[in-house]
């Protein structure tokens, strides 16, 4: 039982912090370091603060006694009916926003009481891997060729390729060294029979949905509780990295899920209790970080920061919990550090026998921007024809009732929560205290910037495999919240899953769930695809290295074995080329569209255009090829001024 003058002086902690946010969100008005709207955006951080003290004083981290709950056999039914009945629905729908925003945080929600009483393991696993499947089925059936960030493009050619080849020499962008993500999909694309395409997004679903059980069991292993491992599972669905890797699967993907398996055997080492045991687990260890190495590098160089990180929580683990018998550096034994030490070493004589270009063109930016050697140029929005909505107060509101603003605020505040409970029981967390304190310190990356940051996202899905430790510590107190207040606790768990599953992240391909500004195209119909097949063949036959087009188009035209060379450019008074071909599209006219060859290309502008102005430039051009949605217009001149004078904008000025 906790005393009364306890409980008070626990609760100083979120009612101070509750206090800092609002002072420090006015500081920052008064000063004008933020302009008005984003500030309001990051008024998400108070509304997460003012939950987590919510939950904390509704909480007192002893769950009840368990009479009086349905059978789990009959809630596994009742859930596994609304899973597939919402996958079907989607089907009959060609939408998947209604019946899962339905079904996932009424799902979750029964998931979440159960966890509260006293849970049936395989029942929970059973509920969570279905609502995880069929939410990810749904954007399956809902995208035609869902292709993200463009890499599935390359990806997809990339198995084409392995497949008819039968050597890794034939794929191209250097993944002839790093091969593993292609002799899987690989190997499912020969034994099932289905296209490259689909094998690669059906396998992705369904190791991501293999990775509920998983987490239960790294949970369970690392802090020694059944109950933490069923929240360390539920968190899988409440993270929105994991929903959209499912879908956008591509190396770096499959080597998290490895990372997350090294995890558990690393958890399983410090437990083996005979040395048969041990010396079966350091086997397989080694073979797992030989794999690693090969399948996505740069996966293991960010998560090398991860484990930086964790180095000041293990140094200072023996001071905060004085009782852990084993000498002063008890987790820091060899016999637990080698899979690490021995997969890097593996990984450095790798890398240094197949340098990536990726990470040297990641160092060489970097450092020639630290040392001033090099500039990045910011990326510029071009509108032809098109007013954008501008940044206003009344978007910024909006912003926060959107998906992406609630799960910013749910996330925030079961972080918080975590927090608050390790600092109420830390001897309670002495298993799976440093991955818990890493993971809670690390998850600020995972919450929104003011500022965009490129390619951070590499380093947030790293980030979210120790993540899950954090969450597992503030579901469970948030569950333990008294009878009278569990209602307020599994709302805000089931919302946080429900807008999960379409933040602007997880549901890039929905339009109008987030707000009604334009976004880069993530997916194409199958007849859009097709189009882009037959375009790369006649420009190859006819145009060979005179073509430009866009980003996707030209990652799209890696399927088809082709490469469009010359660099399409954005400028005030239209799109310019040297090139005697331009291939455009009609969906130029939905989305904002990227230009140059790569992320390392000196055109980095994005256009938007008005459909007037695409007839219009339709109707004066020389149009040697068409189909329903690509056209190939034809100058011996080159072009200046593709469509036209417009007004021009920051890339970021349509908010976040």
């Amino acid at each position: 039982m906790v005393s009364a003058p306890h409980r008070r002086r626990a609760e100083y902690v979120p009612i101070a912090v509750c206090l800092l946010t609002a002072v420090g969100l006015s500081a920052v008005s008064l000063l004008g370091l933020l302009a008005r709207p984003t500030l309001l955006r990051a008024g998400f951080t108070l509304v997460g603060a003012v939950v987590a003290l919510v939950l904390f004083v509704a909480s007192r981290g002893e769950f009840p006694d368990a009479d009086g709950r349905v059978p789990a056999s009959v809630v596994t039914k009742v859930v596994l009916a609304l899973a597939g009945g919402a996958v079907v629905a989607t089907s009959l729908l060609g939408s998947r926003l209604l019946p899962f925003a339905v079904v996932l945080p009424l799902g979750i929600a029964l998931a979440a009481l159960q966890i509260r009483a006293d849970p049936s393991v395989p029942a929970v696993l059973t509920q969570l891997s279905a609502l995880f499947l069929a939410g990810r089925l749904g954007k399956y059936l809902t995208t035609g060729f869902y292709f993200g960030g463009t890499d599935t493009f390359a990806h997809v050619a990339a198995v084409e390729t392995l497949v008819e080849a039968r050597y890794t020499t034939a794929i191209a962008h250097g993944y002839d060294l790093y091969p593993v993500f292609h002799f899987f999909v690989g190997t499912v694309t020969h034994l099932t029979r289905l296209g490259a395409y689909d094998a690669l997004v059906l396998t992705g679903i369904l190791l991501f949905t293999l990775v509920v059980p998983l987490a239960y069991l790294l949970g369970a292993s690392v802090f020694g509780s059944t109950r933490l491992g069923l929240t360390t599972a539920l968190s899988v669905l409440l993270l929105e990295f994991f929903s959209y890797h499912a879908l956008y699967f591509y190396p770096q993907a499959l080597a998290s899920v490895l990372l997350l398996v090294g995890i558990y055997v690393n958890s399983r080492l410090l437990d083996a209790s005979d040395e048969r045991t041990y010396r079966r687990l350091s086997v397989f260890a080694l073979l797992l970080v030989g794999t690693m190495v090969v399948t996505h590098h740069l996966t293991y160089l960010l998560f090398a920061g991860v484990a930086a990180a964790a180095v000041p929580v293990v140094l200072a683990r023996p001071s905060l919990l004085p009782t852990v018998s084993g000498g002063r550096w008890p987790t820091l034994r060899y016999r637990w550090l080698f899979p690490g030490v021995v997969g890097g070493a593996l990984l450095l004589a790798y890398w240094s026998y197949s340098p990536s270009l990726i990470v040297v063109g990641i160092v060489e930016l970097s450092l020639g921007v630290l040392f001033d050697v090099a500039t990045v140029p910011p990326a510029r929005l071009y509108t032809y024809g098109v007013t954008l909505p501008g940044d206003s107060v009344g978007r910024a509101v909006q912003w926060l009732s959107t998906p992406t603003g609630v799960y910013a605020a749910g996330l925030g505040s079961l972080l918080l929560l975590a927090a608050y409970e390790l600092l109420d029981h830390l001897g309670r967390y002495r298993r799976g205290f440093t991955l818990a304190v890493t993971g809670l310190g690390l998850s600020a990356l995972l919450l929104p910037f003011p500022i965009p940051i490129p390619q951070i996202e590499r380093l947030k899905f790293v980030v979210t495999l120790v993540a899950v430790f954090p969450l597992a510590v503030g579901l469970r107190r948030a569950l333990s919240a008294d009878g009278r207040y569990v209602a307020v606790a599994l709302l805000v768990v089931a919302s946080l899953g429900g807008a999960t599953a379409f933040t602007v992240l997880a549901a890039d391909d929905v339009e109008g769930v987030y707000t009604d500004e334009r976004r880069e195209q993530v997916s194409m119909t199958d007849a859009e695809f097709r189009a882009i097949g037959t375009t790369a063949a006649f420009v190859e036959t006819y145009a060979s290295d005179d073509v430009a087009t866009d980003r996707v188009t030209n990652r799209a035209f890696e399927t088809a074995d082709y490469n469009a060379t010359r660099v399409l450019r954005a400028r005030p008074s239209g799109l310019r080329t040297g090139a005697d071909f331009v291939v455009v599209r009609e969906r130029w006219t939905d989305h904002l569209v990227a230009l140059g060859l790569s992320l390392r290309s000196s055109e980095q502008n994005v256009f938007t255009l008005s459909e007037e102005r695409f007839a219009a430039t339709e109707a004066r051009s020389n149009v040697v090829y068409a189909t329903d949605a690509v056209r190939v217009y034809h100058s011996p001149d080159g072009f200046r001024g593709l469509y036209g004078e417009n007004g021009t904008a920051a890339t970021n000025a349509t908010g976040q």
